[in-house]
């Protein structure tokens, strides 16, 4: 337990308060504008998201903008950030929040929880930040943290542990502004408390055990990562009168709703060429090799040998790139591959 709160919760804050870094939706309590930030967050660096936030408010400015909007073009507007599932949901709880909220998002966390791709500790990051609720927000980063102030020596991954230490800083978030409270933990993970710590900026290593006894390489308890699964492609660019031969993904398929070049699991590049000029019926000019591409994904790697195949015939949905749906950052990054 934390032995004084209300002195855990002001040394946190008064730190966040000088050094807090300028963020475009900490100048805001607007609901809508959190939730962004906060899904656009999710495994995505800081750095990356905020353009993204940015272009992605000047287009969808509300949540009833958004709601109004068809998936492919969020999807398009997201395109290279990556995890596009995320879109998907963004989507889904807009739509929600104005068809059975009336545009307006719940304030509790529980309720919150309910949108599409709102999970626990995002429920409870909008509640605190946006409505000032005293929901303690426990992610990865926060776990970090009182692993090592604790200490807390159980597995940091499972959410039964994350529960413990929200039921933890709960006196603690309440002796502050609730707002200001769950950022603090956030940026204190972030840009001090790191997997290599910088100890000496801390506004909590008095108390905290894991500096006290030289122990944060040890804290937080993590599990062995699983290997990602790897797989290998063919990869064509099937290019007919400047446009470029696309076909969607399916519902069930990794980046369903997204467009991607063709490609293909096979022993050899004899049967995957042959498949590719089967399916669309390709009048082939000539075939180029584009060299070999790797893309990592949450869960696994993609590893792919490309082609630029130019053809005067052939089937299926031709695109310019400039007017193309959402294509995935694995195959934008091909493209560039492509001599002018």
């Amino acid at each position: 337990m934390i032995e004084d709160p209300k002195s855990f919760a002001k040394a946190l804050c008064d730190w966040y308060r000088d050094h807090k870094r300028d963020l475009p939706f900490r100048k805001t309590k607007d609901p809508y504008k959190i939730f962004l930030s906060e899904l656009m967050l999710q495994q995505t660096r800081m750095e990356t998201a905020v353009p993204y936030y940015e272009r992605f408010l000047r287009r969808y400015p509300d949540v009833k903008t958004l709601a109004e909007s068809s998936e492919a073009e969020v999807l398009k507007h997201w395109e290279g950030l990556g995890y596009y599932r995320r879109a998907k949901h963004i989507l889904q709880a807009a739509k929600t929040v104005c068809e059975t909220h009336n545009g307006v998002f719940p304030e509790d966390a529980r309720e919150l929880e309910t949108l599409k791709g709102v999970g626990r500790y995002t429920a409870r990051a909008i509640a605190s930040i946006a409505f000032n609720h005293p929901a303690a927000a426990v992610d990865g980063n926060v776990m970090r943290v009182m692993s090592r102030y604790l200490p807390f020596e159980k597995d940091a991954r499972k959410t039964k542990h994350m529960k413990e230490i929200e039921r933890i800083l709960a006196p603690a978030i309440e002796k502050e502004t609730p707002s200001d409270f769950t950022q603090a933990m956030m940026e204190l993970g972030a840009l001090v408390c790191k997997k290599n710590p910088l100890c000496g900026e801390c506004p909590l290593q008095g108390e905290c055990f894991a500096h006290k006894h030289n122990a944060y390489d040890r804290l937080p308890v993590l599990p062995a990562k699983k290997p990602k699964l790897e797989e290998s492609y063919y990869t064509f660019l099937v290019l007919k009168d400047g446009r470029y031969l696309l076909r969607a993904q399916s519902a069930n398929d990794l980046l369903s709703g997204m467009h991607l070049f063709p490609q293909y699991r096979t022993d050899t590049f004899e049967e995957a060429f042959s498949r590719l000029c089967k399916e669309y019926d390709l009048n082939i000019d000539s075939v180029e090799t584009l060299g070999r591409h790797k893309h990592i994904f949450s869960h696994k790697i993609w590893r792919m040998q490309a082609y630029l195949v130019k053809t005067r015939e052939g089937d299926g949905d031709y695109y310019s790139l400039e007017n193309a749906p959402a294509l995935p950052t694995a195959h934008k990054k091909i493209v560039s591959s492509v001599k002018k």
